[in-house]
């Protein structure tokens, strides 16, 4: 019989491995959602060994949806090197109408968001969710609860009842302090990380290599060992910096604008408050018919996306599987410091 009739049912049908969302093996993502509601861990804010300029680097980022092809565009702020930026504008007018114009208000939130992520990398001393992270270093991003606490043990507030209160920068790999994890599910899309907190001891950064523990000293032999250690297991941060717009981008982003601003008179007050006169003249142009706008491309970035308003368990993309949470507890039979710590939370 002649195989012209033969046909594969896998042509017809998703496979499971293409539905799943890809993940980012170099971001730390303590999701609780991936864990019955509830993460705990421990890790050490470190330098970035390649820039320290850069070991709690910010970016703004913002998203445009389109609800009549469900295609999401996200795109990093050009505020982030200080660049006119017509998306912090657009923020801005969005916001203003809050009061006066609240549905109008409600109807452009949904469709455009603005915020900002911090990137660190962290040493993760345990972990009994993912025991396997224990001992490596990962890129931590973060929003404004726990850049508020780092901020904290840098410039503490004065308190009258205290001789002094000491500054401690949590970076520091003599003089730093370990963090304590604790994450939980406030809603179902907002994540509670009220519990974190920084230890209350100052303590020397401590790493494992192999099975044996190393303890950071002030001595030329410790330096070069943590040195190595760092350049050898850190991840580059380069993806994470601030990614400049070519031209495509410039076009998708004014595209995006019109169909986010549908009422000309808001348009015509965002074009008017916006010092970004290279998208002010691309918007006005596509407007007149200059520039006949192209289709924009089904593509969606969400590794870019992560911050407490957008990072959900659903549409996280460094979401693990849930079944990974019985098979990854921890291999370590005895107690170590932590659990105690875990047992009171």
């Amino acid at each position: 019989m002649t195989d012209f009739f033969d046909l594969s049912s896998d042509n017809f049908v998703n496979s499971s491995s293409s539905s799943q969302r890809k993940t980012d093996p170099n971001i730390y993502n303590p999701d609780p959602g991936a864990y019955n509601g509830s993460y705990k861990s421990v890790f050490r804010f470190i330098p970035y060994i390649f820039d320290k300029s850069k070991s709690k680097y910010t970016k703004y980022s913002a998203k445009f949806w389109n609800p009549l092809t469900k295609e999401a565009l996200y795109v990093d702020c050009p505020s982030n090197v200080e660049k006119p930026s017509i998306l912090w504008d657009l923020e801005t007018v969005i916001r203003s109408l809050k009061s006066e114009e609240p549905e109008l208000h409600e109807q452009m939130s949904s469709l455009f968001s603005r915020w900002h992520t911090h990137h660190s990398p962290v040493y993760i001393k345990k972990d009994p969710q993912r025991s396997e992270l224990e001992g490596t270093i990962k890129i931590f991003k973060f929003s404004a609860q726990i850049n508020s606490l780092i901020e904290a043990q840098i410039k503490p507030e004065e308190d009258e009842l205290l001789d002094s209160v000491s500054s401690v920068n949590p970076f520091h790999l003599l003089e730093g302090k370990d963090f304590l994890c604790v994450v939980g599910k406030k809603t179902k899309q907002f994540r509670d990380w009220s519990k974190s907190k920084f230890m209350d001891d100052v303590t020397p950064f401590m790493f494992k290599i192999g099975e044996k523990s190393v303890v950071v000293e002030n001595n030329e032999k410790s330096v070069k060992l943590v040195q190595e250690f760092m350049k050898k297991n850190t991840p580059e941060m380069d993806q994470y910096f601030h990614k400049e717009w070519d031209e495509e981008t410039f076009n998708r982003v004014a595209e995006a604008i019109i169909s986010t601003v549908s009422n000309r008179a808001v348009l015509n007050m965002l074009l008017e408050k916006t010092r970004d006169h290279k998208m002010k003249e691309l918007i006005q142009s596509k407007l007149s018919g200059s520039v006949s706008a192209r289709p924009s491309q089904a593509q969606s970035k969400a590794a870019e996306l992560d911050s407490d308003l957008e990072f959900t368990s659903n549409d996280d993309p460094f979401t693990e599987p849930a079944t990974a949470a019985s098979s990854n507890s921890s291999s370590e039979s005895e107690s170590d410091d932590y659990d105690s710590l875990f047992a009171d939370l």
